[in-house]
């Protein structure tokens, strides 16, 4: 959570979180003193982030918004000082075209200058697709699907409701290439939150990236 609140300008301001699920990192950041609009596409995972939002204080409340909503159809009229998609939340899509569509989504909701960051899992090696596989073709080999987690809750009848999250992997390759039809560039590619960078082989990607051509924030 550090390395994604390191990139909130000083003066403050609004932050989207596509993917809230349980709103742990939405909390956080409203403890820092952020207004906060977390966005997922299931109601079990929003029924959780507003048993987090309770925790708050009451007079932080206001400071977060949940919203139930597709992320790759998402637009609000509103932009914002940073985008963030963490935990996995690039791989709740199936396909390509569904992650190009989420960083569509999210250069959408950018203030001039403003990043978009986000981290996913990596396939293990003897998963990844032929290096002759070109990205931009229609085709596309049968996506791997992974569950990192579970999640639980507790029913009104004392039991705990078990939920398995199903999320789907995507090479560093095709990140890459549905960034750049985005509109959107990396500044940074890390293997880790401890900002070492990211090489071949590595089990996971922390990113960085901003709209092509946007100026630098000051």
């Amino acid at each position: 959570m550090a390395r994604y609140a390191s990139l909130l300008p000083e003066s403050g301001g609004a932050v989207l979180v596509l993917g809230v699920a349980e709103g742990r990192l939405a909390e956080s950041l409203v403890r820092r003193g952020v207004t906060v609009t977390g966005v997922d596409p299931s109601l079990r995972m929003l029924e959780r982030a507003e048993e987090t939002k309770a925790e708050l204080p009451p007079e932080l409340h206001g400071r977060l918004q949940l919203l139930r909503a597709d992320l790759r159809s998402l637009r609000l009229q509103q932009r914002f000082v940073a985008v963030f998609a963490p935990r996995d939340a690039v791989a709740l899509v199936a396909t390509r075209g569904d992650l190009e569509a989420l960083f569509v989504t999210a250069r959408e909701h950018l203030a001039p200058g403003a990043s978009f960051a986000f981290d996913l899992s990596l396939p293990p090696p003897r998963w990844l697709f032929p290096e002759d596989l070109d990205p931009h073709e229609g085709v596309q080999p049968e996506r791997a699907v992974f569950t990192p987690h579970l999640h639980s809750r507790r029913t009104r009848r004392g039991d705990r409701d078990i939920h398995r999250l199903l999320l789907r992997h995507f090479t560093a390759g095709e990140v890459d290439h549905a960034l750049g039809a985005a509109g959107l560039e990396a500044l940074s590619r890390d293997r880790d939150f401890e900002g070492r960078p990211w090489e071949p082989g590595a089990d996971r990607m922390v990113v960085v990236a901003q709209a092509r051509g946007g100026a630098p924030r000051s």
